[in-house]
């Protein structure tokens, strides 16, 4: 570990103005160079690479990824990825072959359009119920030609009486039958099936329409439970499934001729799919951003699971010093207090929802501030960035990074594989 650099120059901020103290501090050197994965990475991006911000998609991790989550699956209950997740046609077809599904969850409805045009064996639940105009623009926009056949394929999501008569409505105005299946609230108090009679009252219209409605089963979102210890998750989920299995007993006793043995039985989340191998109640779990892992899902559940996906940006410029506009003195005070403020390198863009990773040590500047444009790294001597070289992230989350850098890019053994474009809006 590098000296603490601190000095008497650290006392004379008064001069400068108070903004600036919150900058100041004494620090040791935390820059590192590239590891070699990432140092293989950058040559590549360097010599092949677009010249701009790319996502990267690491096949040979996605692979290791997707393996794990088809194994905490297993064999009695089927694996539902999803999409919003995993954004892109390719990228989900690629998963689908892997992990042997062909089960997708989706939450915006020109999704499940291009799933329809690309994906037409797929099978679709819905992650959050829509309005009713989203499903009639959905089947307004369905190509006449597809394969695909919402009525056996596609389940929308219900959490009310008045949404189940908002779908049918739909249903008989284009002259369609639609499968529905009810959102369960088990414990996360997102969901507004929250009672038996909530769920009766959904059933009742159902039930009253059978040439326009199917029910098709329950998804339960129990994310909300990996937050706590193991022993405290435990007892959450436990009784997060007697919630559950005392709906599926309402449809069972109450509407008997609604309720079939392979209703759609759906939960987890990726934080939770490992944590059901002795369920009994559920026959479908879903997980989709365990697959390339972003920060976010950073859990114990999912230690096994390795970052698959980089944004990877060029550095466009390199400044030795930290030369901050207007105050001078400030960035020479910064530098005297903390080596990682010894150089001032600019990106091509920033300001993304992920956290700098490699090289290890680069950091925002609190003065600059953030820019979508050319972000400001500062970083020590032992970084030694060069113009052209390649900044590494990991996104926060995956369902709305991936779709801002174009196709992304799969890569495999420092090789491109494949460019995949992301679905459109």
């Amino acid at each position: 570990m590098s000296p603490i650099r601190c000095d008497r120059r650290t006392f004379l901020l008064g001069a400068a103005g108070g903004a600036a103290s919150l900058a100041l501090g004494c620090a040791g050197d935390d820059g590192q160079p590239y590891d070699a994965y990432f140092g293989g990475w950058n040559e590549f991006l360097r010599a092949q690479g677009p010249g701009r911000p790319a996502l990267l998609i690491d096949l040979d991790r996605f692979d290791h990824n997707l393996d794990a989550l088809a194994a905490a699956v297993g064999p009695d209950k089927t694996y539902r990825i999803v999409v919003k997740s995993l954004p892109s046609v390719p990228l989900l077809r690629y998963a689908m072959a892997r992990t042997g599904t062909n089960r997708l969850m989706a939450f915006h409805q020109p999704f499940l359009n291009a799933i329809a045009r690309e994906l037409p064996d797929a099978d679709v639940l819905l992650g959050k119920p829509l309005p009713a105009t989203a499903a009639r623009a959905y089947y307004e926009n369905l190509a006449p030609d597809t394969r695909f056949v919402p009525e056996r394929q596609l389940q929308w999501l219900v959490d009310s009486a008045d949404r189940a008569r908002a779908y049918l409505a739909v249903a008989q105005s284009l002259g369609v039958r639609m499968q529905v299946a009810a959102e369960l609230d088990i414990g996360g108090h997102r969901a507004h099936v929250q009672t038996h009679d909530q769920l009766r009252g959904i059933l009742d219209v159902v039930a009253a329409h059978p040439d326009h409605l199917t029910f098709s089963g329950y998804m339960g979102y129990d994310a909300y439970a990996a937050g706590f210890s193991p022993s405290w998750r435990t007892s959450l989920l436990k009784t997060s499934m007697e919630q559950y299995q005392s709906f599926v007993d309402v449809t069972r006793e109450g509407f008997p001729s609604l309720y079939r043995d392979d209703l759609t039985r759906n939960g987890s989340g990726s934080k939770t799919i490992g944590l059901y191998q002795d369920d009994r109640v559920l026959n479908d779990l879903s997980a989709g951003s365990a697959a390339v892992m972003p920060t976010d899902f950073e859990v114990d559940t999912l230690a096994h699971h390795e970052p698959a996906a980089f944004i990877a940006t060029p550095v466009l410029k390199h400044r030795p010093g930290l030369d901050l506009p207007v105050l001078p003195i400030v960035g020479d005070l910064m530098r005297a207090t903390n080596p990682n403020r010894d150089n001032t390198w600019f990106i091509y863009g920033g300001n993304w929802k992920a956290e700098y990773h490699a090289p290890a040590g680069l950091t925002l500047n609190p003065i600059y501030g953030r820019s979508s444009n050319s972000e400001m790294l500062n970083g020590s001597d032992r970084i030694g960035l060069r113009v052209d070289d390649h900044v590494f992230l990991r996104p926060t989350q995956s369902e709305s990074v991936l779709l801002q850098f174009g196709d992304l890019w799969a890569v495999r053994g420092g090789a491109l594989e494949a460019r995949w474009p992301v679905l459109g809006a």
